[in-house]
């Protein structure tokens, strides 16, 4: 909206051509990270009261850590706040005719409906539950029959996958049909992160199946890691900052041929779409740290999953991401390790739980210090994946 602004008034007066900061990416991605974080924290205080009056609150398990159980009725599904302040920042300020900001919203809604529908059978699968316990015996029957045909505990794993690669489709016949910086071949290949200038091409339905399996796994990393008050906001915001200085730089011609990167015409107003993310992320975090006053749910965790994959195969940092984005590395293997062993090992497992926090929990290791250790670890690969562009 700025920028249609600026486009529109600025020629017309000398007073007007002070809208021309709006042409500006970097005061457009100021204002998208005040503007998403002013929402959040405005909203946020209602927000938790209408989720506690509707019952959308957490209920713990009882075979996770016990320092949990304090958390039972904790509201969820904050992650709805999160994508609305971050929808209503784009649309103010970034530019609507970029087709990387028109995917990355479209692709953002996509994976939060997703998210959405999950929390949402959750919830619905527990309020039947509660009605049931709560009823007399003469409904009894009758609750227990509506509970064998709408009791959910949220999507099925292959509905959420199937519905997950559609997103993945939808994200490949875009680039199909409107490849990056209008080559093919760099569209349809990873970019080697370390040597410079270095391709791997991939045949398109190759491809196809590679994102896919970066955006599942980076989706449902990101929601792994959702465990502890705060935890997964630190290298959320960690992955966008550094996404967000390729972007800018990626879609510069002088910066990046300095660093030795493929240009990408219209790359740097992603800019303004990670500001947007890390200002209502940040928002969050004013609620979500500890004690957690909200939960950002599946609705939250699986669209931040979602925009950090999406926006790593748009800047043709695939490789990248996993170097930055080394924590959710460690939270989703810790998952797929301890299953294979419980499984192939006769029910040994390899962590006293998992994923990978809630072991370190049951070795006693306060829920902050985890956090903030997670945090740390973040950061540092964070800097080491900037020092890989800045080296090579």
């Amino acid at each position: 909206m700025l920028y249609f602004i600026f486009e529109s008034l600025y020629k017309v007066n000398s007073f007007t051509k002070t809208l021309r900061i709006f042409e500006s990416i970097t005061i457009r991605s100021v204002i998208a990270f005040v503007i998403a974080f002013l929402i959040v924290y405005l909203v946020g205080k209602p927000f938790i009261k209408f989720l506690k009056t509707k019952q959308f609150v957490e209920e713990i398990r009882k075979d996770g850590p016990e320092s949990h159980y304090k958390k039972s009725g904790t509201p969820t599904m904050g992650g709805v706040l999160i994508i609305v302040a971050l929808v209503i920042a784009v649309l103010i300020t970034a530019n609507l005719k970029n087709k990387y900001i028109i995917m990355l919203l479209l692709s953002s809604i996509a994976f939060s409906l997703i998210g959405f529908l999950d929390d949402f059978l959750k919830w619905k699968g527990k309020s039947i539950k509660k009605t049931i316990e709560e009823n007399s015996k003469e409904a009894v029957d009758e609750n227990i029959k509506l509970k064998k045909k709408k009791t959910r505990r949220g999507l099925y794993g292959k509905e959420k996958i199937f519905l997950q690669f559609l997103i993945t489709l939808c994200i490949w016949t875009f680039l199909y049909y409107f490849p990056i910086a209008n080559d093919e071949k760099l569209t349809f290949s990873m970019v080697n992160p370390v040597i410079k200038n270095h391709l791997y091409y991939l045949p398109p339905i190759i491809y196809l199946v590679f994102i896919m399996v970066l955006l599942l796994g980076t989706s449902n990393a990101v929601n792994l890691t959702d465990g502890l008050d705060g935890l997964v906001i630190g290298p959320v915001i960690v992955v966008l900052t550094v996404f967000g200085i390729v972007a800018y730089v990626t879609g510069r011609t002088k910066e990046a041929e300095y660093l030795n990167m493929f240009f990408i015409y219209g790359a740097s107003e992603i800019l303004v779409f990670i500001a947007a993310t890390i200002g209502a992320c940040l928002g969050f975090l004013w609620y979500n740290s500890n004690p957690a006053e909200i939960f950002m749910g599946d609705t939250g965790s699986l669209t931040l999953g979602g925009i950090i994959g999406t926006i790593s195969i748009f800047l043709k940092q695939e490789w990248l991401l996993p170097i930055i984005g080394f924590v959710f590395v460690v939270e989703g293997l810790s998952v797929i390790l301890q299953t294979a062993s419980f499984r192939l090992r006769g029910g040994k497992r390899i962590f006293k739980m998992a994923p990978i926090h809630h072991h370190f929990e049951k070795n006693n290791i306060p829920e902050q210090k985890i956090t903030i250790r997670f945090w740390i670890i973040a950061l540092i690969c964070g800097i080491i994946g900037l020092l890989i562009l800045k080296l090579r």
